[in-house]
């Protein structure tokens, strides 16, 4: 592969039918409800609420990817993952979400990571959403008094029928 990689891996659902557990799978995951919605409706372990009535046959789905985009050489090479876990009435609306960035490095240190929804989002009138990974790197140089300073990013779409596509890097 070049100097710029991607690519999608399916991610392991979290295990267990405690879903306040889900937000603490990973340290820093960022987690979005659907507003007025259980967390267990949101994905799919209670009914939902559609309305004011109880719909016993429309139920979430959920599904779960790795999303990771890579920059540089090695051994400079630099890679960040977003890690997402998503729920939503198929084609209708998205009522769970929580992500999780890790970066990495060989000889590129990682000084921060972040995420956030930069597009769409979670409840009724979202049938997508756009999650920004970004993570910060300092790479030591041969020299011991230069070190590289480099801040990557990947914006990655996921939507309500389960697609997820990638937006843009840089």
């Amino acid at each position: 592969m070049g100097e710029d990689e991607r690519n999608v891996a399916a991610a392991e659902p979290p295990s267990g039918s405690v879903v306040s557990d889900l937000a603490v799978l990973k340290p820093g995951a960022d987690t979005s409800i659907e507003s007025g919605v259980t967390p267990q409706a949101a994905v799919g372990l209670a009914p939902l609420i559609e309305g004011n009535a109880i719909s016993a046959t429309i139920k979430p789905i959920c599904w779960a990817n790795a999303a990771w985009w890579q920059w540089g050489t090695w051994p400079y090479q630099q890679r960040i993952t977003d890690t997402t876990y998503w729920c939503a009435v198929y084609g209708s609306h998205i009522t769970f979400r929580t992500s999780n960035t890790t970066a990495s490095g060989l000889l590129c240190g990682v000084e921060w990571r972040a995420n956030g929804v930069i597009a769409g989002g979670v409840g009724k009138s979202f049938t997508y959403f756009t999650n920004r990974a970004s993570a910060g790197f300092s790479c030591q140089t041969v020299v011991p008094w230069i070190t590289l300073h480099t801040t990557h990013h990947e914006d990655v779409k996921r939507t309500d029928k389960g697609v997820t596509t990638w937006v843009g890097t840089g």
